[in-house]
């Protein structure tokens, strides 16, 4: 009897330890991949959503939701740093295509969802580490304050058509570091947004530059040293950007929602 009741003390021992990675959270972002590769739609440095698509189905996106919100405060932090931002970045996106849902096809803009005094990125709608929270706490206090990477600003999606584009796959750990600058060098090369005006002699870029110029500035000292480097091709040009004899416009931003329906 002892001999068998050990035996099956080992077999549960064993079971446990071998469905425990089953369990623990999918760093892969498998699903979140299947996903984005199903409904975002690129053309070019551009891209848009198929948000009635989504809707439609959204039995694998609330469940990659349900995944992220199981995750504890303490698990997280166990995690590399790319795992983290990861993480948030895919969270972060996930979690906006599912506000927009709430109120799709009835809305021309994530603006929409919000009031006179309210802001769509202050609503309250999904649970992390064990909190209700609100997009805003994802970006600001969490990936901004803790991570001091700008290239974030070219990762994480807000629905519109002045975004970066949402890249049509998740962004995994292993490869963060170039998902990251494609992202970067994707929007930098996009001419609607971002490009050197001849005739005025002037840089005219996207308002994010300016919403967040102490994260460039922090990063490379001046919002012109962050993106001298892969705005353009032209060595001269490059420099007299990079030591301010370029001045600079920003362009108008387009709200208008990023869908492909």
């Amino acid at each position: 009897m002892h001999i068998i009741r050990f035996l099956s003390l080992l077999g549960i021992l064993l079971f446990s330890l071998l469905i425990k990675p089953v369990f623990g959270f999918d760093h892969s972002h498998r699903q979140f991949n299947l996903i984005l590769k199903k409904v975002v739609v690129i053309n070019g440095p551009k891209s848009s959503v198929r948000y009635a698509s989504i809707k439609s189905d959204s039995k694998l996106l609330d469940q990659y939701l349900r995944e992220i919100e199981i995750v504890t405060l303490s698990q997280y932090k166990k995690w590399s740093k790319p795992q983290k931002m990861a993480f948030l970045i895919n969270a972060y996106n996930a979690l906006t295509i599912k506000l927009i849902l709430t109120k799709y096809p009835d809305l021309s803009s994530i603006k929409d969802l919000g009031g006179v005094f309210s802001s769509p990125w202050k609503i309250k709608f999904f649970t992390l580490f064990g909190e209700k929270n609100h997009l805003d706490y994802i970006e600001h206090s969490i990936l901004r304050k803790q991570f001091n990477e700008p290239r974030i600003h070219f990762a994480i999606v807000c629905a519109f058509v002045g975004c970066p584009a949402l890249q049509n796959e998740a962004y995994i750990a292993d490869r963060l570091d170039w998902q990251l600058n494609e992202a970067m060098k994707n929007f930098l090369k996009d001419p609607d947004r971002n490009y050197y005006h001849n005739k005025t002699d002037k840089l005219r870029i996207s308002l994010i530059f300016k919403w967040f110029e102490n994260d460039f500035a922090k990063d490379k000292g001046s919002v012109e040293t962050f993106i001298a480097p892969w705005i353009t091709d032209d060595l001269k040009l490059k420099k007299r950007i990079q030591t301010k004899k370029v001045r600079l416009e920003y362009l108008d931003y387009d709200w208008s929602l990023n869908s492909a329906d």
